[in-house]
């Protein structure tokens, strides 16, 4: 599979948006019960190794960067991945399960890279998986782990339903949420 330059790596966008996110949502927050025994990171950069070996040598990577923690911000929990730094659009540089306080339930979020089609400015998306739907929840903040997890805290407190929470992108007015797979993303 030729990829355009500006196309997400498999392993890079699968990993985030497809294995990470279904965790999320079949395994919910047992995800977060607790520490596995080799450590969060070990974990992840196995399921990270295991995962690529399902894919051509070709599109295979390293886990370089890649890390995990358990956090507690505030009623919520929240398992945190740092993924390797993205280099196209849609890759995210990080990921949150959360368990809002006291639900029964996770939701999964990302902090994805961007280009504008027409400056080619890099920016952020903020980006939700939400019954089987990803969600563009609109720009997102600098790629700073922090601002990253003061956005998912500021929408946990919002008190509309996360499918209905939609801002403007900066190409473009505000639009419905929608799917977003590759065909949507880049035209096709």
């Amino acid at each position: 599979m030729d990829l355009v330059e500006n196309d997400p790596r498999p392993h890079h966008y699968q990993f985030a948006h497809k294995v990470l996110a279904g965790l999320a949502m079949d395994l919910g927050p047992r995800m977060l019960d607790r520490i596995p025994e080799e450590g969060t990171g070990a974990a992840l950069a196995s399921l990270w190794d295991d995962f690529g070996g399902r894919l051509p040598a070709g599109e295979r990577l390293p886990s370089d960067g890649l890390r995990a923690d358990l956090i507690t911000l505030g009623p919520h929990r929240l398992l945190v991945v740092v993924l390797p730094r993205p280099s196209a659009a849609a890759e995210a540089y990080y990921t949150a399960v959360v368990q809002p306080g006291g639900a029964d339930h996770c939701r999964y979020f990302t902090l994805e890279h961007a280009m504008n089609p027409f400056t080619g400015e890099p920016y952020t998306v903020l980006g939700e998986w939400a019954n089987g739907s990803h969600l563009n929840l609109g720009t997102g903040p600098a790629a700073e782990l922090s601002g990253f997890l003061t956005a998912v805290v500021d929408l946990l407190s919002e008190s509309a339903p996360a499918n209905s929470a939609v801002h403007p992108t900066p190409t473009g007015p505000p639009a419905k949420p929608e799917r977003r797979g590759l065909r949507r993303l880049f035209g096709r």
